[in-house]
């Protein structure tokens, strides 16, 4: 495990290097770890794992609040956390898939529901647009070189329009970017997301 303990746990490991305490991380990554804080109560244990590369710590918050969090998104927030979690169940994220559960918890105020999306989404119930976009989501994930034209026909089929399958590609591919660079380096779940919502 990683001598790299989390600044509010002393002595619990946030990843698997073992690469001492950062340095003073600049004023730019600063204000990240500052808006996460503020957003969730604490930082995620992804974002103080990669503090030794503030380049990256930039780029990846850039990507994700590109990918996600665009106020023009034509996806709803709900929408783009399905994505979020069963991208990151499938690919046994943990990070994630405790972040994301809690997130759709606070959305949806449904800890059964969202267990059933974590253990297997095609027995949740969904309604069709939310499969469709789970079903594309992971096949983003397992399969990308068997996506054909028909796959964004169901999506067509199910209501999507073209922005918001553009929208679903971007929060899917964002999200198996994050997932591996966690489960690359054992980042470790953050527990305040474990118990959030529920």
């Amino acid at each position: 495990m990683s001598n790299r303990p989390h600044p509010e746990t002393p002595g619990a490991a946030i990843s698997w290097l073992a690469l001492g305490a950062p340095p003073k991380a600049p004023a730019e990554v600063q204000a990240v770890l500052d808006r996460t804080q503020e957003k969730l109560g604490y930082v995620r244990n992804g974002q103080l794992a990669v503090l030794h590369r503030p380049n990256l710590v930039l780029g990846q918050d850039a990507l994700s609040r590109a990918a996600t969090q665009d106020p023009e998104s034509a996806l709803s927030r709900r929408e783009r956390e399905l994505i979020a979690l069963v991208v990151s169940s499938e690919n046994r994220c943990e990070p994630c898939v405790f972040g994301h559960a809690a997130a759709l918890r606070e959305i949806t105020g449904d800890a059964v529901l969202v267990d059933r999306l974590i253990v297997n989404y095609r027995h949740a119930g969904l309604p069709a647009r939310e499969r469709a976009l789970a079903d594309y989501a992971l096949k983003i994930t397992r399969r990308p070189g068997e996506i054909e034209p028909e796959d964004l026909d169901a999506l067509r089929q199910a209501g999507l329009t073209e922005l918001a399958i553009l929208d679903a590609a971007a929060v899917a591919a964002y999200f198996n970017f994050s997932n591996r660079i966690n489960s690359a380096i054992g980042v470790t779940p953050n527990p305040e997301a474990a118990s959030a919502h529920r």
